[in-house]
């Protein structure tokens, strides 16, 4: 009777196994949905984090066909943090699907062109965030909470990556801030600056940044700049006197250049006291590795095509000049 009773259990068992459990299949939906609802998905949400919230906006049927889904689909571990427009009432792998589709996430977007100076990166800001320029401008007062390096000196100027740049709803003006100042610090670690000679790159940078027209120009008036600097020369670039007077036109007045600051290179030697722009990565390149020459001069001679003659003798500068 013993042995009667225990086989009958061990068979109940394995039929509610075998039969019941197999019907016990999660509930999902079967089409790719209507509707919209935005999702967010949070840095370091697991995937049955994801699953539980795609459920309680009603995307998905159950947390469990979302978790099946992404079981098998080896592109699940790509699903970056950020705002989604979704469908209400998805099929579990049409949700997942268009999780991995960067079309699918809100982002605000804004581009930051090189040779830009802080007031233009504001301007940026206070489109980017919706937060007024008072805001802003209070926000980049604070640079320890930015993590501005100490290189630095509290000035923002030329710290900022020019570059394109996407945030997420809500974005506030330090986290845009913040960004933009990892950024230029990843371009001058990946070349190798040491953070010593941060700012000193930025400097050369941003001259190079203002003052290069071609690709080709930045490495040789990087260079320039070096060797004036080398010779104990004043630099006398007009980019640097625009900076403090700025004044239309590509050349500066004797009018401006009597301008008295430490940024005016035509009435103090060496390099100015900080960065005049926001250089862009060619221009960090070509500061960090400028070409070797015995050139002490340079100026454009064409401002349509930034056509650069450079000379190693005044005299040979003053016909560039005249050019």
């Amino acid at each position: 009777l013993v042995l009667v009773a225990l086989a009958g259990s061990i068979a109940n068992s394995f039929v509610k196994k075998t039969f019941i459990s197999n019907t016990n299949v999660a509930a999902d939906y079967k089409d790719a949905g209507q509707g919209v609802v935005q999702v967010i998905i949070a840095q370091g949400d697991t995937g049955t984090t994801i699953a539980t919230t795609l459920y309680n906006a009603g995307v998905v049927a159950s947390p469990e066909a979302f978790i099946a889904a992404e079981a098998k689909n080896p592109d699940s571990a790509g699903i970056i943090p950020g705002y989604y427009f979704l469908q209400r009432q998805m099929k579990a792998d049409f949700a997942l699907t268009a999780l991995l589709d960067p079309n699918n996430r809100e982002l605000r977007t804004i581009t930051i062109p090189e040779g830009r100076t802080l007031d233009f990166y504001y301007q940026k800001i206070v489109e980017v965030t919706g937060k007024d320029l008072a805001t802003v401008q209070a926000a980049a007062k604070d640079t320890a909470a930015l993590g501005l390096p100490a290189e630095a000196g509290g000035n923002l100027e030329g710290w900022l990556f020019a570059s394109t740049y996407h945030f997420n709803p809500g974005v506030t003006p330090a986290a845009a801030l913040t960004e933009m100042i990892q950024q230029t610090i990843k371009q001058l670690d990946a070349q190798g600056v040491a953070p010593a000679d941060r700012e000193k790159v930025l400097i050369v940078a941003s001259l190079v940044e203002r003052e290069a027209k071609l690709p080709a120009d930045r490495p040789l008036i990087a260079g320039v700049i070096y060797n004036r600097v080398t010779k104990g020369m004043k630099l006398e670039l007009d980019s640097t006197v625009k900076f403090v007077a700025p004044s239309p036109g590509a050349f500066t007045t004797n009018a401006d250049r009597a301008t008295d600051s430490p940024y005016n290179t035509y009435m103090y030697a060496g390099l100015p006291p900080g960065p005049i722009a926001g250089p862009g990565a060619l221009s960090i390149t070509a500061a960090v590795a400028p070409t070797q020459s015995d050139y002490l001069f340079f100026v454009t001679v064409n401002l349509d095509t930034g056509e650069t003659a450079y000379a190693a003798t005044f005299p040979e500068h003053q016909k560039n000049v005249q050019k």
